[in-house]
């Protein structure tokens, strides 16, 4: 029958016809056009009688035909406009997807800024407890040398005393040589006599000037004795005054305290120290009435440990086993 050539024609034309349709309905979806196909053109002439011919076959070949096309129409139309609906979709859910990245990256950029702001205040405090730290050993040091130049004026004071009494040392043994020739000269006739009085007198001074230099010399050495111990006394004094300041300091800064804390409260611990600095106990001798400040205190001088202690024997004696008075205004960040 396709040979037919009036039926090749009318499919031709017929499929010309649909093709231009598809690409019309693709290209613009949205209107709602009225579609005339042969089919509707035929109804008037279909409602006349007609003989049964090949053209009238090639009519309803072709009308069947075309319902088919309308039909994949109307479903590419119904894929398509599925298609753009879930495009739409995809798009808004990447702009959603897009603000919320936009506000978290704003609340880590926030995040981020107030760590910033928070480090550069610690590092603020750091600085500022260092200073202080910095100036309270030069105090001490400071101290340390008016020690030193007061044990050196005593030292001084001690030769100038061994010389004075060297010196009047020398005046009395002139003053009994004198006297002693005076004698001789006036008591020639009396020379046993003389030699006599002579040898007590040298016996009497002799034993005045042994008793005389015998407290002078245990003067000295009580002198030298006494600037001795407070040279030690000062710097034994200087060293736990040190050593305290930086067990404190440590302890503060390991003090997490609990909210609303009162500053002018104070616990006072009793802390059982090993030669390295190692805590071995911590035990509550008077309480500053908080129990939970007590107890971060408590937590705190455990987490400083090992603390600051001196290496010298003599000195760590008196940290082995300390009592310390803990405030939260010591606390640094």
């Amino acid at each position: 029958m396709i040979s037919t050539p009036s039926y090749r024609k009318a499919f031709f034309s017929a499929v010309a016809f649909h093709v231009f349709l598809v690409v019309l309905l693709l290209t613009d979806s949205s209107s709602q056009r009225p579609v005339v196909t042969p089919e509707t053109k035929s109804t008037p002439r279909m409602d006349l009688p007609m003989a049964s011919t090949p053209n009238q076959e090639v009519v309803k070949a072709v009308s069947v035909d075309n319902k088919e096309i309308m039909d994949t129409v109307n479903r590419l139309k119904q894929e398509r406009e599925q298609q753009r609906n879930a495009e739409l979709n995809h798009q808004n859910n990447l702009k959603r997807q897009a603000e919320a990245a936009k506000q978290q990256r704003i609340r880590e950029q926030q995040q981020i800024a107030k760590l910033k702001d928070e480090a550069n205040k610690i590092a603020i405090e750091r600085k500022k407890q260092v200073e202080e730290d910095k100036q309270h050993l030069k105090e001490l040091t400071n101290q340390k040398t008016l020690e030193t130049k007061r044990i050196a004026e005593l030292k001084k004071q001690k030769e100038e005393l061994v010389r004075q009494q060297g010196l009047e040392e020398k005046k009395l043994a002139e003053l009994t040589y004198k006297k002693s020739e005076e004698k001789m000269k006036a008591d020639k006739l009396k020379a046993e006599q003389a030699k006599t009085e002579k040898a007590d007198l040298a016996k009497a001074d002799q034993a005045k000037a042994s008793m005389e230099n015998k407290k002078r010399t245990e003067a000295a050495a009580a002198t030298a004795q006494q600037a001795q111990n407070s040279e030690n006394q000062a710097r034994i004094a200087g060293e736990v005054d040190k050593y305290k300041a930086l067990i404190v300091t440590a302890i503060g800064r390991n003090w997490i305290l609990p909210e609303n804390a009162n500053s002018s409260m104070s616990s006072q611990f009793r802390i059982r120290l090993a030669p390295d600095g190692m805590v071995l106990e911590v035990s509550l001798i008077r309480s500053s009435g908080d129990p939970l400040l007590d107890r971060s205190a408590q937590t705190a001088i455990f987490k400083a440990s090992p603390l600051p202690v001196p290496t010298d024997a003599e000195t760590f004696n008196l940290f082995r086993d300390i009592s310390l008075t803990v405030r939260p205004e010591q606390v640094r960040g």
